[in-house]
């Protein structure tokens, strides 16, 4: 069995693997090749990546902070979309989301000072199934 505190997580751990710039990772339990787990830190005024994923969906579970989901439905092999075409969502502190497969996501924070903090449960083969998409304005 694994247990984590949130707020002990985000208070004491210092180990964050950078993903992008403003953005970064702490993998809590990857035993579970279908269910894995990690914590996600995006810092004021960034950003993830907008994507999406051929198969499996996402759970998010937003731990700390406020921002923004975007979302849009992709048809493959897409991996451009225009930013109107984006649903957009304002999630905070305890917000549960789940995002299916072939839907392109992207959370934002939009604090200026505060970083967001969310949970993401999803298959470990989500890296290799990773379409990352430009945002046309």
């Amino acid at each position: 069995m694994t247990v984590f505190s949130f707020p002990g997580l985000i208070k004491d751990f210092q180990d964050w693997s950078a993903k992008r710039p403003g953005y970064s990772a702490c993998p809590l339990d990857h035993r579970n090749p279908d269910l894995a787990s990690s914590l996600y830190k995006i810092e004021p005024g960034q950003a993830n990546y907008p994507h999406y994923h051929h198969e499996g969906g996402d759970i998010f579970l937003i731990v700390a902070g406020e921002g923004e989901l975007l979302t849009c439905d992709m048809v493959p092999p897409a991996d451009t979309i225009a930013m109107d075409a984006l649903t957009r969502r304002p999630v905070q502190t305890g917000a549960y989301f789940h995002v299916d497969a072939q839907c392109l996501h992207w959370i934002r924070n939009l604090s200026g000072d505060q970083p967001l903090y969310y949970l993401n449960i999803a298959p470990l083969s989500h890296e290799g199934d990773r379409v990352d998409v430009t945002i046309v304005i």
